[in-house]
C-alpha cells in the first residue's frame, strides 16, 4: 500500500479553513505547556489581551507581565508578516509535509486559492 498522498489529506479540517482554529492549533504546537513570551521567555505572567475590533486589538494577542511586550504565536516565525490568511499557511505547510515528492506553487494556488 502507498503512504498518505495529497488526495488523502483532510483539508476540510477546521484548522485549514478558519484563522482562529489555525491560531489555536499553532499555539498548541508552539506552547504545549502554556504560553511563553517570545521576547524574554517568561512563562509565569503572560496573559491574553481582550480582542476588540473597534480598537484594532486582534485575537490571539498576549502581553508579558515580565517584559511588558505584546506578542502572538506567529512572532518570530515565517508567518509573522504574512499577508496570506493564517489558515492557508497551516494548510500549505501540511501539504508540503504530507507530499512525498514535494508540491509546486501552482498546485498550492489551485488547491488553496493563494499565489
Amino acid at each position: 500500500m502507498h503512504s498518505k498522498s495529497i488526495a488523502m489529506c483532510n483539508l476540510t479540517e477546521k484548522r485549514f479553513n478558519d484563522d482562529e482554529a489555525a491560531r489555536e492549533y499553532l499555539e498548541g504546537l508552539r506552547w504545549p505547556n502554556g504560553v511563553v513570551c517570545v521576547h524574554c521567555g517568561g512563562a509565569e505572567r503572560s496573559y491574553p489581551v481582550q480582542a476588540r475590533k473597534e480598537r484594532r486589538i486582534r485575537e490571539g494577542l498576549y502581553k508579558c507581565g515580565d517584559c511588558d511586550q505584546q506578542f502572538t504565536v506567529t512572532v518570530g516565525t515565517v508567518f509573522e508578516s504574512a499577508k496570506v490568511a493564517l489558515h492557508k499557511w497551516v494548510a500549505a505547510t501540511h501539504l508540503m509535509c504530507a507530499s512525498k515528492k514535494g508540491i509546486s506553487s501552482k498546485q498550492f494556488e489551485r488547491m488553496l486559492g493563494a499565489s
